[in-house]
């Protein structure tokens, strides 16, 4: 291929100076992490967006180029996407960076970029030697592991982008936001309403207010999943089986909201323990999942005992698995909503989340109503350790005052902390 002429295709906007941005619903949305990725396009750091499939990484970066080219020429930004077909190769790689500088770019974004081997060697060189700003993104497959944390040590910032939140839901409905304490209680009834669609359809953007089951099944298998365990992954992690990896994930969402072991996965996969723990942890650096451990003192232990599996986005595992009680749906919405890493469980009792650093307890009750009898756990957990607190997150109920006080999801996933479901893990200094 000719790097330098798909260079020139991909750019048109040095010509025109408009920068196209996909629209869902004629609408574009600018995400809360936006801000964010101004902070961070000022800083000279690499600045990597990393996210699941289809959930808007190269919409924010191509925002980024827009909002750059309000105050800049045309040329001071360039663009590359790589494809996995492309077979492009650190030398054309470099080349290409070169081809740009020549350009006078100064803010290069190179959009999946873990399909060139050894980029990491690359970038570090020009960010070593020149003024360049590199902004990179990378879907599922662009996994910073050991190599890239130790080549790019002190050199990069990274953002994580979520699907939508139910505030961009509606947004994106073109439903006005809610912003006050007064307008969450006068439309208590309508989130409340919109909360319980949420966590049947998720947030992927393109499909987020797609009313047919069918239809959102369709595309999460046939533009997220297929793609990703036959192209993407094997791609980047030659390791990776595309049939045990689906099927992997078949066996993990049958088992939500309850722990699982891995021998158990093997057992049901009709694999190695090895093989089962490889492709678990395939499927979190997909970012389709993440494992979250019981919360013990000894973190030997929480590495043996058994683990619990989180869904990034709830439209995935309704796809898998249609017969999902809506209470564990809710559950896996509040473990996003508030990122927990911890659940707790012993023979007696089980608490949904743990937030240690907070010493906080979280139970989810998703039920019309919920009496004294449904606190039990948390009463269990919080009588053995000084100074923890316990909430309680139902589906209607709310009582803030009460001992254990009782919060309703809508306003758990309303909350302005939660508005963009964006994890973040700077790496930088």
């Amino acid at each position: 291929m000719d790097f330098i002429t798909e260079a020139v295709r991909q750019n048109p906007h040095w010509q025109n100076g408009v920068v196209e941005i996909t629209r869902i619903s004629g609408r574009e949305i600018k995400r809360p992490i936006f801000q964010e990725l101004l902070q961070s396009w000022q800083s000279k750091f690499i600045t990597v967006i990393r996210g699941l499939r289809r959930t808007g990484k190269s919409v924010l970066a191509r925002q980024l180029m827009q909002h750059i080219l309000e105050t800049q020429p045309p040329k001071t930004v360039a663009w590359f996407e790589f494809d996995r077909a492309m077979n492009a190769t650190p030398d054309d790689l470099d080349a290409l960076i070169r081809y740009f500088e020549s350009q006078q770019s100064e803010n290069i974004v190179l959009d999946e970029i873990a399909f060139v081997p050894k980029w990491q060697d690359i970038l570090k060189r020009f960010y070593d030697r020149t003024n360049l700003k590199f902004v990179i993104t990378g879907s599922s497959a662009l996994e910073l592991d050991r190599r890239t944390s130790e080549s790019l040590a002190g050199r990069f910032n990274t953002l994580y982008i979520g699907p939508f939140s139910l505030p961009e839901v509606l947004e994106l409905a073109g439903k006005p936001p809610a912003q006050t304490t007064l307008d969450l209680a006068t439309r208590s009834e309508e989130l409340y309403l919109e909360a319980e669609k949420y966590l049947k359809t998720g947030g992927l953007p393109e499909i987020a207010l797609e009313k047919t089951e069918s239809a959102r099944n369709q595309y999460i298998k046939e533009s997220l999943l297929n793609p990703l365990f036959y192209k993407d992954l094997p791609a980047v992690f030659p390791q990776a089986n595309p049939d045990l990896l689906s099927k992997t994930l078949e066996v993990l969402a049958g088992t939500v909201p309850n722990a699982y072991q891995a021998q158990g996965v093997a057992s049901a996969l009709g694999c190695s323990i090895a093989s089962a723990s490889q492709h678990i942890d395939l499927l979190e650096k997909g970012l389709l999942v993440k494992t979250i451990f019981n919360y013990t003192p000894s973190l030997a232990k929480q590495k043996r005992t058994s683990k619990k599996i989180v869904f990034s986005d709830n439209g995935i595992l309704a796809a898998l698995r249609p017969d999902v009680a809506i209470g564990a749906l809710a559950e896996q919405a509040v473990q996003n909503a508030l990122s927990s890493e911890f659940f707790w469980k012993n023979p007696l009792a089980e608490v949904d989340l743990v937030f240690p650093k907070l010493k906080l307890a979280v139970e989810v009750k998703h039920q019309e109503h919920v009496t004294s009898a449904d606190e039990r756990h948390l009463h269990y957990f919080l009588e053995r350790r000084d100074g923890w607190k316990g909430l309680l997150v139902t589906k209607k109920d709310d009582d803030p005052k009460a001992d254990i006080p009782r919060i309703p999801l809508w306003k758990i996933l309303m909350r302005p902390e939660n508005a963009s479901n964006e994890k973040r893990n700077s790496q930088s200094p």
